[in-house]
């Protein structure tokens, strides 16, 4: 089964190790969203943060499952955003909700489950890309 997860998911394993279980479960094989590195990368503020997050993409990058999207995606995100309802079109101004409805398509392009703790964005990404499979966690 391809898996993916949110960069929501990273960030709590980081801080206190939430969802540790999922990350490593076995059975499964791991890809990595081009956005969620980006999102990552964004709030790394320190050497610290540098060196993890350069170990947890190491193993993505040797694998090639770092995810990207092509043209064809960039198009379907357009359709989504055009067609979304008038109630949610002030979350189209807000980049974390665009960079949601990227790491979805990257998922959806591989067939991959996508982890995630935000139900809100995720439930109005599936409401239009209906294939989407999800797996909300909780944090801790």
């Amino acid at each position: 089964m391809k898996v993916m997860f949110d960069t929501n998911i990273y960030i709590s394993f980081i801080r206190n190790r939430s969802h540790a279980s999922e990350l490593v479960r076995g059975g499964t094989v791991k890809y990595v969203s081009a956005i969620v590195l980006m999102e990552l990368w964004a709030g790394a503020r320190t050497k610290k943060a540098e060196r993890l997050l350069f170990q947890l993409q190491r193993p993505y990058e040797s694998a090639d499952r770092i995810v990207v999207l092509n043209s064809q995606h960039y198009i379907i995100a357009g359709q989504f955003f055009s067609d979304l309802a008038l109630k949610y079109r002030e979350l189209c101004k807000k980049s974390d909700f665009v960079n949601d409805v990227q790491i979805a398509l990257t998922a959806l392009s591989i067939g991959a489950t996508l982890y995630t703790e935000n139900v809100i964005h995720f439930e109005i990404i599936r409401s239009k890309l209906k294939s989407l499979k999800l797996e909300y966690l909780t944090a801790d």
